[in-house]
């Protein structure tokens, strides 16, 4: 399976800043550090958006899950005249003011109904998007699309993705049906697909999902243990896990090392990643807050962050999200860093003489190749 020199999710059309050897040095860090599905250590995922705010599978959660979402998952069947719209359930009865299959209904007459009273007068009016709609709107906000099939064929989809003009790098998709991505995979290679699915992990769950075409799996938090998570990643897969609101399990499954949480709540995943001292600043995304850090978001002071996805931005170091490296980012990683590390560890750090150019474009080599199984496509086809 081939892999793209550059990945419109990490690091696609950054700008790099022009100061000399040992700036091409930390950049090197930072590249080779970036290599890899995820920005974070663990990917917040909106589940049908910010569903726990505002109606599910809607424009509306997904803006609403915008600043703390990675990806936003989302719901997809087909009408009577073949539209991929946003719908969980097989009617739209739970969540529209309408009755009736989704399967029985055009897309004009899905288009009619109103997906956001049943939630709140708030968000009277709110309509049933198509899927490119929704896609579009979380791309726009620099959300991967975490689009999950509940009905449809993978030939279908894949026309979809084709007559969108989307590249397979601009989404995931998740399936109950491990034969549709079976179907999925042998039309594209390069989509990165997710096995979902609920039980004990087993290597032959494993061995099952690889030969079906997925990358990573996407199961059921309560049967999500350190030693499936151990075992996955020793496979050179990912595992995510569904569908956590509650604080507590988020805490247990990011100390596993799960590598993307959904919820209903991605603002309450955000924050709790964010009061994690050893995550906010790990730039490498090696699991620790150290020096190396230091030097990739030393690098990215008084880089033009504009224009940059939100992802891209963190490996130049904002930390706060808001598309610039300023003080205020500065303060955040000093803080997590001393937090971390101790009292007076930041002082001692930058007493330290900066390595050479040399061994800091060494230090990246040897990251890239310590990461490459775990966190990229490459060991996984």
């Amino acid at each position: 399976m081939s892999y793209p020199e550059s990945k419109s999710r990490f690091g696609k059309g950054a700008r790099t800043p022009a100061s000399g050897l040992i700036l091409a040095g930390f950049l090197t860090i930072h590249l080779f550090a970036s290599v890899g599905p995820a920005w974070s250590a663990v990917l917040v995922e909106a589940h049908r958006g910010d569903s726990g705010n505002a109606p599910e599978n809607t424009i509306a959660s997904i803006q609403s899950a915008a600043g703390a979402a990675d990806l936003t998952e989302m719901d997809v069947r087909v009408t009577a005249d073949g539209e991929l719209v946003l719908m969980h359930d097989p009617t739209v009865d739970r969540t529209t003011d309408g009755s009736g299959a989704v399967s029985s209904m055009t897309l004009a007459q899905i288009k009619t109904l109103d997906a956001g009273i049943k939630f709140s007068p708030e968000f009277v009016g709110e309509r049933v998007p198509t899927m490119y709609e929704a896609a579009s709107a979380a791309m726009g906000l620099g959300i991967i699309p975490l689009i999950e099939r509940k009905a449809g064929s993978a030939l279908l989809y894949h026309n979809a993705f084709l007559n969108y003009s989307w590249t397979p790098d601009d989404f995931y998709v998740i399936a109950f049906d491990w034969n549709f991505l079976d179907d999925l995979d042998a039309l594209d290679p390069d989509y990165y697909l997710g096995a979902l699915g609920n039980g004990t992990i087993t290597q032959a769950v494993i061995d099952s999902v690889t030969a079906k075409g997925a990358d990573f799996l996407d199961w059921d938090h309560s049967g999500i243990t350190q030693e499936a998570v151990d075992l996955v990643h020793a496979n050179g897969l990912e595992i995510h896990a569904y569908t956590v609101n509650d604080t507590g399990s988020m805490r247990t499954l990011i100390d596993y090392g799960v590598d993307g949480i959904t919820t209903n709540y991605p603002h309450v995943l955000r924050e709790l990643l964010n009061d994690i001292p050893e995550l906010l600043g790990d730039l490498n995304l090696d699991g620790e807050l150290t020096a190396a850090d230091w030097l990739i978001y030393h690098a990215g002071r008084g880089v033009d962050l504009s224009g940059m996805t939100i992802e891209q931005a963190y490996f130049r170091g904002d930390l706060d999200r808001d598309l610039d490296n300023d003080l205020a980012d500065f303060l955040i990683f000093k803080n997590k860093y001393e937090r971390v590390n101790g009292a007076g560890s930041w002082a001692a750090m930058l007493a330290v003489p900066e390595p050479s150019s040399m061994a800091l474009v060494a230090m990246g080599w040897f990251v890239l190749l310590a990461r490459l199984c775990r966190k990229s496509r490459l060991c996984r086809k």
